[in-house]
């Protein structure tokens, strides 16, 4: 055959031969380091800590079939690509059930962890089913994984709330109670994301030489929670030409889904909290990038620590969760005054504690409590905040308040999930720039927001007693 012709490929083929032989090059990378590959193809995909976690977890399950399992069978196991159902049940059975510190959601979340690594290895050609699958099913269908969080009525958050004396608390616990925010994103809010119609606000905001954010500068009265970022990323300070331009890097990332951010509004309450804050806040001249929220210690970015300090701890703050929950112990019933029984339902269908009483078997639930002895999903951490915000705007289950916020502005535009459960209009053709905020926005989540009457005369909001 000619150079010529050896050369003319042929068109009939669906696949050239040049590109079949580097899929099986890629195909046996696959193969000889299943781990690696993965682990290096997640890196990114996924904020850091989750990263780590997964890591850490295949690295175990891998050092359990090479180590243990291989020894009790007296074979030869390599890697994972060595796996089978049984394997995956001892790791599940002797491993993960066996760690006093993982509650029933979590060994199934590391099991679907693993899940994930079978299902990329198939995709990839380096392996012929998932072991994972069957053995994950058997445990969610014989475990309870969606334990309740603690039942809180709306009575019992007022309460919480209005106790609640420090200005920082009180600011920190209604950014996650009027907006169901993480966290992590409330740490990662700075003076830039804030646009507070007051003076106050001005005055802070002149004093730190801070640019607001281009997405809330004609919007008063709102919040910027910054899109999705991982742990260590930095955040640049793009309102600043030349050397200020640099940024923070984050110790906590974002996980919110809202491609661009989510910009919330502020009710009264919120911004009558803030409005608090600010006014006591330590001034941050010598930072670059200005945070909300900070330690009075040294007046940098209020990290997760010194918040567990603030909210939570006995002996730290007057209005830590621990304090609230002492000074609320039941002695008598406030219906009839009778004597009252304490349980702890830590296996009910409702989780949480609460009382009776003896003569008229009134049940008192008690919403804010601190008690290691109990399962990670029973106490009450900030997160609970978010889970508060879901349930009692949840437009047919609300039971918790009487109003709720539209399904789509509390789920994409406050909550900032994902949207992808909607259809090809809500997806591809609804965009940001066509709405009009107040109306589409600020108009239904005001009108659904609960109040929690903290304040005899808040300062009013634009569109919540302010006109603008």
């Amino acid at each position: 055959m000619s150079n010529e012709n050896q050369r003319e490929r042929n068109y009939s083929r669906v696949n050239t031969k040049v590109r079949e032989r580097r899929r099986e090059q890629a195909q046996e990378e696959w193969r000889r380091q299943p781990l690696s590959k993965f682990i290096e193809q997640r890196r990114g995909e996924i904020i850091d800590r989750h990263h780590h976690v997964m890591e850490r977890l295949v690295n175990r399950f891998e050092q359990h079939l090479t180590e243990e399992i291989a020894e009790q069978l007296d074979t030869e196991i390599r890697d994972v690509r060595d796996a089978v159902e049984d394997d995956v049940r001892s790791f599940r059975d002797n491993v993960l059930k066996q760690d006093p510190g993982l509650s029933d959601r979590t060994v199934a979340n590391k099991l679907g962890f693993l899940s994930q690594l079978y299902n990329e290895l198939e995709r990839q050609n380096a392996i012929a089913g998932n072991p994972v699958t069957r053995p994950l099913s058997e445990f969610r269908e014989n475990h309870d994984i969606d334990a309740d969080r603690p039942h809180i009525p709306f009575s019992r958050m007022k309460q919480f709330v209005n106790w609640l004396t420090q200005p920082f608390s009180r600011a920190f616990w209604l950014c996650g109670l009027k907006h169901g925010t993480r966290l992590g994103e409330v740490l990662n809010i700075d003076l830039r994301c804030l646009h507070i119609d007051h003076p106050i606000f001005w005055r802070i905001i002149d004093e730190h030489d801070v640019r607001l954010d281009p997405r809330i500068r004609d919007k008063p009265d709102t919040i910027l929670i910054y899109e999705q970022f991982n742990e260590g990323a930095e955040i640049p300070n793009e309102e600043r030409p030349g050397p200020e331009t640099q940024g923070e890097v984050r110790e906590r990332g974002n996980k919110r889904k809202e491609k661009g951010g989510s910009v919330l509004p502020l009710d009264s309450e919120l911004k009558t909290a803030l409005l608090e804050w600010l006014l006591v806040r330590p001034p941050t001249p010598s930072l670059v990038v200005h945070p909300v929220f900070t330690t009075c210690a040294d007046a940098r970015r209020a990290t997760r620590g010194a918040v567990h300090q603030r909210l939570w701890k006995k002996d730290r703050y007057v209005d830590s969760i621990q304090n609230f929950a002492e000074e609320e112990e039941l002695e008598e019933c406030p219906t009839c005054g009778d004597s009252l029984i304490e349980e702890n339902l830590a296996d009910a269908d409702k989780p949480g504690r609460r009382f009776h009483c003896r003569r008229c078997r009134t049940k008192h639930w008690r919403s804010i409590y601190w008690d290691n002895g109990l399962d990670t999903a029973q106490k009450v951490t900030f997160h609970q905040a978010r889970h508060y915000f879901t349930n009692a705007h949840s437009i047919g289950h609300t039971e918790l308040h009487e109003d709720a916020i539209p399904d789509k502005v509390r789920k994409k535009r406050i909550r900032g999930d994902s949207n992808t459960d909607g259809d090809t209009e809500d997806q591809v053709y609804k965009q940001k720039k066509y709405e009009n905020y107040d109306a589409d926005v600020r108009e239904p989540y005001l009108n659904g927001i609960y109040k929690f009457d903290i304040y005899d005369n808040p300062i009013p909001a634009v569109g919540d007693g302010l006109d603008t």
